[in-house]
């Protein structure tokens, strides 16, 4: 539920886990020269950390970048790759910030390394955890072991490594530094990394050989969500016996439950009053305007009305179309009686989402 004040004025005038059989490539140990990972840790922790009041809830820096999909893009700082036995040791740089003053929490990730040599396969990195409340203490891990990856051999063309979709599970560090959101032995995101070796360094070409690669995804589901861009509206323009009119701050509802069960947003206001006297909720009209922000969704604007004094539609998405991310707002229009009084008068306009 969000609630927004209105302000008028009226004058006297106006997963992959991979099992592969195949020949590795024979070379020497290259340096990395450059590439990327691809992370995410948790899509349902990005879900809840956006639904949050963080400013921005996630941002990107120091070379990190946000991808389309919302998981995260790290730059190659070095690390060396070694085809015969497949020991690999890369570094990532770039820094991503999970913020929710809310619930008391700051994480910042950086600086993650892919380690993968026999028996050792894990993603470090060094994470920093700021809590403001609750009683608890903050968390500092430099190249600490977040999280073990699971089985894969990369792809190799020419001087280019590909790992894709590498399994990834969470650690007991990485459990502590990401504030308990969840247990040691959980599946994160999978991992993906491409680098180039210096010099164009061939590592080898691959002999023949078949692989079976047995592909898992994880699907996490979230809230249904309402969020504003501000509090206040000023209705402008009034006179004794004209009109009002302002836009409805725009309202954000995020439907992320993977139920594509339909939702409904309503709004009601109050009675506007002030110091001069009162102006009925009857008065109060709006125009509603509805967006999806993804083309496979559909939302419906509310009908024009007028008296917002009991509930009233404005925007719904029906069932089977619900699903995604979409923005409501309107025109309001208040009809000022010819006995109303000079004077500043406000109400709260109640938004409430289900």
């Amino acid at each position: 539920m969000t609630q927004t004040r209105l302000r008028a004025l009226v004058t006297g005038a106006a997963t992959v886990a991979l099992l592969a059989v195949g020949t590795p490539a024979v070379a020497a140990p290259a340096t990395v020269d450059s590439g990327y990972l691809d992370w995410g840790f948790k899509a349902s922790f990005r879900a809840y950390v956006n639904s949050g009041n963080g400013t921005p809830p996630i941002a990107a820096s120091g070379g990190a970048t946000i991808n389309s999909n919302g998981t995260f893009r790290f730059p190659v700082t070095g690390g060396s790759y070694d085809a015969d036995n497949g020991a690999t040791s890369i570094t990532y740089g770039g820094t991503v910030v999970f913020s929710h003053p809310a619930h008391f929490f700051k994480i910042t990730l950086s600086n993650p390394s892919l380690v993968l040599n026999g028996a050792t396969r894990v993603l470090k990195g060094d994470v920093v955890l700021e809590t403001t409340g609750g009683g608890v203490p903050p968390v500092s891990v430099v190249q600490s072991d977040i999280a073990t990856i699971g089985a894969g051999t990369p792809t190799v063309d020419g001087s280019t490594v590909t790992f894709t979709a590498l399994s990834a599970t969470l650690t007991e560090a990485g459990a502590s530094a990401f504030n308990g959101f969840y247990s040691a032995g959980t599946a994160l995101d999978a991992v993906s990394s491409a680098v180039t070796l210096a010099g164009g360094t061939d590592p080898g070409t691959p002999g023949g050989g078949t692989a079976q690669q047995e592909l898992a995804v994880e699907i996490p589901n979230g809230p249904l969500s309402l969020s504003s861009t501000g509090g206040t509206v000023t209705l402008a323009g009034g006179s004794i016996g004209g009109t009002a009119a302002g836009a409805l701050n725009p309202s954000t509802v995020s439907d992320l439950r993977g139920t594509n069960a339909g939702w409904n947003l309503v709004g009601q206001v109050e009675d506007f009053t002030g110091s001069a006297g009162t102006i009925g909720a009857a008065n109060l009209g709006w125009t509603p305007t509805a967006t999806a922000a993804n083309g496979s969704a559909a939302v419906t604007p509310g009908a024009t009305a007028t008296g917002l004094n009991t509930g009233r539609t404005l925007c719904k998405a029906a069932a089977g179309a619900s699903a995604g991310v979409f923005t409501c707002g309107g025109e309001l229009s208040l009809a000022i009686p010819a006995t109303a009084a000079p004077g500043a008068y406000t109400a709260t306009l109640t938004l409430t989402l289900s």
